[in-house]
């Protein structure tokens, strides 16, 4: 049982469901962001990572800390390397030693991303990690810096690697793209590179079900990979988002062109994280109708252009 929680990035999709779902567990949960967050039965705490002393008083021995914070996209390190650093590989050393001084407990999130493309699918944690981004870079010094600290210093660190999260609360990726084109022209959507990307979604739901068990089952120095296991073609994704939307006779087209640091094909291994008891109980239907909901309420909450 998890009593005492803290989550740097409680501002994020996955940081915000993870702080509501642990609170409801009764956990004392601290919610910590850059910027102001409100969450139900959470204290807030506005934070720059990058400080040393971001989590000053927030730590006990004991406390799980869930590191989500960071930037992620892929796009943007290639454009900013120096911040993607900034953000992930030097906050994240600085979430590392406030959580070894005190005894706490870190699970880390990761990314996919750290994987060399084309190998045999799908990917085990065991497969060889030579990322083709800075991000990806990021995400595997991360990974680096959690293992070093618990060689040398006996943190009890755990990594949670991601792969493609979704939900109704997401406000960017390939979803939310097709979601934002199809509403805006119902007849035609063009699907950035070739629609043979391959991807594996896990929902939101399903997703916080599996850093908890991480936390409370998992091994201290273990990764886990975090996903459905099931993988999916860009273009299904497409046909899928529109056919939830109601829409048929749309005609998809491709660029063929894609963004530097891209990974043409990934899908996961999961035996790892199956062995803490973890099963995906969210089809991809299932979550892409809540989630196309959930995109909907909130365009439908945004003010009109203009209005106050």
């Amino acid at each position: 049982m998890i009593a005492d929680v803290v989550v740097p990035g409680a501002g994020g999709m996955i940081g915000r469901e993870l702080c509501k779902a642990l609170a409801r567990k009764a956990a004392k949960v601290t919610a910590v962001s850059r910027q102001e967050v409100s969450l139900p039965g959470c204290d807030g705490r506005v934070a720059d990572l990058r400080s040393p002393d971001s989590l000053h008083g927030l730590l006990r021995p004991g406390t799980v800390v869930f590191h989500l914070a960071g930037r992620t996209s892929v796009a943007g390190s290639v454009h900013d390397p120096w911040g993607d650093f900034e953000h992930n590989v030097a906050a994240t050393v600085q979430v590392l030693n406030a959580s070894v001084a005190v005894g706490a407990r870190v699970i880390l999130a990761s990314s996919a991303a750290v994987f060399q493309p084309g190998q045999p699918l799908p990917l085990s944690e065991t497969a060889l990690k030579r990322p083709t981004s800075p991000y990806g870079a990021a995400k595997l010094s991360c990974e680096n810096y959690a293992q070093a600290f618990h060689a040398s210093r006996g943190l009890d660190v755990r990594v949670a690697r991601l792969f493609n999260v979704y939900g109704p609360s997401m406000r960017k990726f390939a979803i939310v793209d097709f979601f934002r084109k199809l509403q805006a022209n119902p007849h035609s959507l063009e699907i950035l590179g070739d629609g043979e990307q391959l991807r594996d979604y896990l929902y939101i739901d399903d997703t916080i079900s599996a850093l908890i068990a991480v936390a409370e089952c998992g091994v201290p120095g273990q990764d886990y990979n975090i996903a459905s296991g099931q993988p999916t073609r860009l273009v299904d994704l497409a046909k899928l988002v529109a056919d939830v939307m109601g829409l048929s006779d749309v005609r998809l087209t491709v660029t063929r062109k894609s963004f530097p640091g891209d990974i043409p094909q990934w899908y996961a291994d999961i035996r790892r994280i199956r062995g803490l008891g973890f099963e995906a109980q969210v089809p991809l239907r299932e979550g892409l109708v809540r989630t196309i909901e959930g995109l909907r309420r909130h365009e439908f909450d945004q003010p009109a252009p203009g209005s106050r």
